[in-house]
């Protein structure tokens, strides 16, 4: 279980109504709000933050629940395969691999709600907060904005044409109508814009995972970056001065790529806006059972079994270099336990001589293959490497307490030398920052900087972080033929499916085209 300082634990308890953080080593006099009536607490402004957590663990359940969907595993990065008669689950992930995605789908309809519930959240306490008299809400009311704003970019991004809503005061029966793409996206540059000038610049602690300055100046900049992509309208020129403004912050790259994901991050100078999952007090993050082969579980203490799905395809693997720091995240190879032991599989493919081509050469032993045989039906049960991006916690069991970063500062630097590139502005500066990033995972330096080169940095920069999906729409190759996917896909599918059952309960909403 995750150790958190008591002043640390009352940093997040603004964004964790969980309680997350548990014992502490030093005892602290704190305040006891317990005690406090509502009227007399809401006097205090700075009281206001704590009443807006919920809006926060929101983000728990959106990151944390089967890990990658959505994003990286629909791209060229992860891939859920059919290992016999496992994870064929109606054949949802086949779908998602090859972006066949349909209307009905579980995940299209999960994370609408998620991310819905947390725009409802923010206007429900925006609401409350601006119906209290002689308290100054506009420092709270505008971090709740700008977080609703991040739900929105969400919303634009994976959606594209979907209700703008912000008024919480409304008729039971109340059916929002469709919004166009180009609507939200205004709407979501109207909001942080006016909140900015309200927005702490204070880092640290304190605003490890809420929205400050930065955090919103990071939704500007992933707004601007996909604005082409939204709108038909680039906004290079925005997108950088957007990165500017971060860079101007208090954040920098840590000295080891892997201590962003570890279980205390929250020390980072790289975080700019993160999630602090504890197994205990924030369960949710389950990318260690979803990932690891069955006979995993002993080798790295955990309590629970592991799933053995979610895989790393071999196009990534094979784009790092062989002293890259980062393939270290792609756990592959033999297995051994702590005392050299061998981890064997003794339910590995044996000869059939129904399928005579359906066998594991390495037999018992456990190997886990950058090659994956096979998408469906069949995939071997030790093909693929596997994330190990995220340190293994022994004692962790459904869930772990790897901390989470939504967004962060390597991330900047990319995203300011893909803004150069595609300006017109100093290819020199650009190609620095993007060598900065690769000097810290021991990567040869690039001698020029293509757009080719430039996507390949990100993936291998922010493999299994969520980005991948956007990243290809907006270099132009999300559509493409790839390894199990063979034909060049519609277009429409850049989007996702407005949920069916969403339209079925509210005939205002619009399909988007294809579905």
């Amino acid at each position: 279980m995750k150790r958190l300082s008591v002043s640390f634990k009352i940093a997040l308890v603004v964004l964790l109504i969980l309680g997350l953080g548990a014992q502490s080593c030093t005892k602290l006099e704190e305040p006891v709000y317990s005690e406090l009536t509502a009227d007399k607490f809401f006097e205090d402004p700075d009281n206001l933050i704590y009443a807006f957590g919920v809006a926060y663990t929101n983000l728990y359940q959106l990151m944390g629940h089967k890990y990658g969907i959505g994003f990286d595993a629909g791209t060229d990065i992860l891939v859920v395969p059919q290992r016999g008669g496992d994870w064929f689950d109606g054949g949802e992930w086949i779908r998602w691999h090859r972006l066949e995605y349909r209307p009905s789908e579980a995940y299209v309809n999960r994370w609408w709600n998620i991310i819905y519930y947390g725009v409802n959240t923010c206007n429900r306490l925006i609401f409350q907060f601006e119906s209290l008299e002689d308290v100054d809400v506009t420092p709270a009311v505008s971090e709740l904005r700008a977080l609703r704003a991040l739900y929105y970019w969400w919303l634009v991004d994976i959606y594209g044409n979907v209700p703008i809503q912000t008024d919480f005061n409304v008729a039971p029966d109340f059916k929002p109508s469709t919004n166009t793409r180009q609507e939200v996206y205004d709407f979501i540059e109207q909001e942080l814009l006016e909140v900015m000038p309200h927005l702490s610049k204070e880092t640290g602690l304190a605003y490890f995972g809420r929205m400050n300055y930065y955090a919103a100046q990071m939704v500007l900049a992933k707004l601007y970056m996909n604005a082409e992509v939204y709108t038909a309208v680039p906004q290079w020129e925005k997108a950088s001065k957007a990165c500017d403004s971060i860079m101007t912050g208090n954040f920098s790259l840590t000295g080891d790529f892997f201590t962003n994901f570890e279980e205390d991050a929250t020390t980072s100078p790289e975080y700019i806006l993160g999630i602090a999952f504890d197994q205990v007090n924030a369960p949710a993050f389950e990318v260690h059972l979803f990932t690891l082969h069955y006979n995993l579980s002993s080798k790295y203490g955990f309590e629970d079994n592991c799933w053995n799905g979610l895989s790393v395809q071999e196009s990534i693997y094979n784009s790092f270099e062989e002293q890259d720091l980062r393939r270290n995240g792609l756990l592959e190879g033999f297995q051994y336990l702590d005392d050299g032991t061998p981890v064997v599989d003794p339910s590995y493919e044996k000869f059939n001589v129904e399928d005579p081509t359906y066998i594991d050469p390495d037999g018992a032993p456990l190997n886990l293959t950058p090659a994956i045989n096979m998408l469906e039906p069949k995939c071997l049960r030790q093909a693929g490497t596997r994330v190990a991006k995220f340190p293994f916690i022994e004692g962790s069991d459904r869930y772990t307490s790897n901390d989470f970063p939504i967004f962060r500062y390597a991330d900047v630097l990319l995203m300011k030398a893909e803004a150069l590139m595609r300006s017109g502005g100093d290819i020199g500066l650009a190609l620095s920052l993007v060598n900065e990033v690769r000097a810290r995972a021991n990567a040869t330096p690039f001698t020029e900087l293509t757009y080719e080169n430039l996507l390949a940095e990100r993936g291998r920069e922010l493999y299994a972080e969520g980005h991948r999906r956007s990243d290809m729409i907006r270099f132009g190759v999300l559509l493409d033929t790839r390894w199990e996917k063979p034909d060049v896909s519609p277009s429409y599918v850049e989007l996702w499916p407005i949920p069916e059952s969403q339209i079925q309960a509210n005939p205002n909403l619009i399909q988007n085209t294809g579905y």
